[in-house]
């Protein structure tokens, strides 16, 4: 297939999906589609909420590409990349809704010799198992026949610099090997880094849980051994320091685990467990301990709270910082809201100061009203004052509190 012939169609322009279409649209003809009416008013005004483009990025996207939330307009389209949300429920429960709907969505304009690639992360499966089926169904075609079906796991690190898009090793799975190299001829031309071919879709699944059942595992290690620390009377940081002069020892430290990627996907792999009756007890553990850890943290500065102030149930505190990491807007499965939560219940009244997040986002998801300018903070008196995320954007900032204390010395 010539290059001009090939039309690219992204669906879902989130965190992972924006990048990528703006990645592919360098060479390829591409279009865009979200179904979020806002987010496609937003970004065709220029603007990107999320921080993954800067506005002369998102305008001149919307130049290049056809941005919508109509099916139809991406209906000509002959290959397709699926980067929709994959989050977990209220239970802890995979929440594959929104990937279910894209695929029934998409069977209805799929066409014979149209390719499918599934970015979004799953469980080891899911492609051939959940998504496969409902555009077969839609479509009343066959796929590896009539249309083709491949996976390449997302490895987007929102508000990371050094391992961008295009330079971080990507991996590419399908069916058959015919697809397989189609999709990593058309990857290999907008990807600067090498780009890996798995022998299973399935593998390619598996991997990517691995990558992030791995990282949980090992916070979840620095946060045990943080708090055996504490009873030591020793410093983790100071210990974690020591021991990574070894060459092998992995330099992780302990923290609180949000976000959309380790937060969330290891209950895709521990609810796929237990449906093939499979026991990772060591992953379920981990999860346990992260989990855990905002309580812990939240006790810590309730105890403190009551060593130093007299009154220490009734203190005005300024958090700062509600995004789940450092430098980035980005508040899925922030812990800061529960430290929130745990807090106003036990010490005071609490402010909370970011000026990168999105306060409607906030206040439809949490329910927490978030301060975004500095004057309005800048004239209030705090008894205590917590760093609990610290942007570049807070150094200098101007507020007045008896004492100030960092989220990390309390982990």
């Amino acid at each position: 297939m010539n290059i001009q012939d090939i039309k690219i169609g992204v669906i879902g322009l989130g965190y992972v999906g924006l990048p990528v279409l703006s990645l592919f649209s360098i060479k390829y003809n591409c279009w865009g589609l979200d179904i979020d009416e806002m987010r496609i008013t937003q970004l065709l005004s220029g603007t990107d909420a999320k921080g993954s483009l800067s506005p002369t990025e998102v305008t001149d996207l919307s130049k290049r590409c056809v941005i919508s939330s109509s099916w139809d307009d991406v209906s000509d389209c002959n290959f397709y990349i699926i980067t929709v949300p994959t989050p977990i429920d209220y239970n802890k429960r995979p929440d594959t809704t929104a990937l279910e709907d894209a695929c029934s969505s998409l069977s209805q304009i799929i066409k014979k010799g149209d390719i499918v690639v599934f970015e979004s992360t799953v469980y080891p499966g899911a492609t051939e198992e959940l998504c496969i089926p409902l555009l077969e169904a839609g479509a009343h075609l066959h796929s590896n026949s009539d249309f083709y079906v491949g996976y390449s796991p997302e490895r987007v690190n929102v508000g990371d610099n050094e391992h961008a898009l295009t330079n971080t090793t990507k991996i590419v799975s399908a069916q058959n090997d015919d697809t397989l190299d189609a999709i990593y001829n058309i990857y290999n031309k907008v990807f600067k880094a090498e780009i890996i071919k798995a022998s299973s879709i399935k593998t390619a699944e598996a991997a990517k849980m691995y990558e992030n059942v791995q990282r949980d595992v090992l916070i979840a290690l620095a946060n045990q051994y943080s708090d055996y620390c504490q009873t030591e009377g020793l410093n983790i940081k100071e210990v974690t320091e020591c021991a990574s002069t070894k060459w092998n020892f992995s330099k992780v430290y302990p923290g609180l685990v949000g976000g959309h990627c380790i937060s969330v996907d290891p209950y895709y792999l521990l609810d796929r467990a237990k449906a093939k009756g499979a026991n990772l007890q060591l992953i379920e553990e981990a999860r346990s301990i992260n989990e855990a850890k905002t309580g812990y943290v939240a006790k810590r500065i309730i105890d403190f709270a009551n060593d130093t102030f007299v009154n220490h149930d009734h203190l005005k505190v300024l958090v700062i910082g509600f995004s789940y990491k450092k430098n980035v807007g980005d508040v899925r499965n922030t812990k800061v809201a529960e430290l929130i939560g745990i807090l106003s219940k036990s010490i005071g009244k609490i402010d909370c100061y970011d000026p990168l997040v999105d306060p409607n986002e906030v206040k439809k998801t949490y329910g927490l009203n978030i301060i975004i300018s500095k004057e309005d903070i800048s004239e209030k008196d705090y008894d205590i004052a917590i760093i609990a995320v610290k942007h570049n954007c807070i150094r200098g900032l101007l507020y007045k509190a008896k004492i100030t204390i960092e989220l990390e010395d309390f982990v």
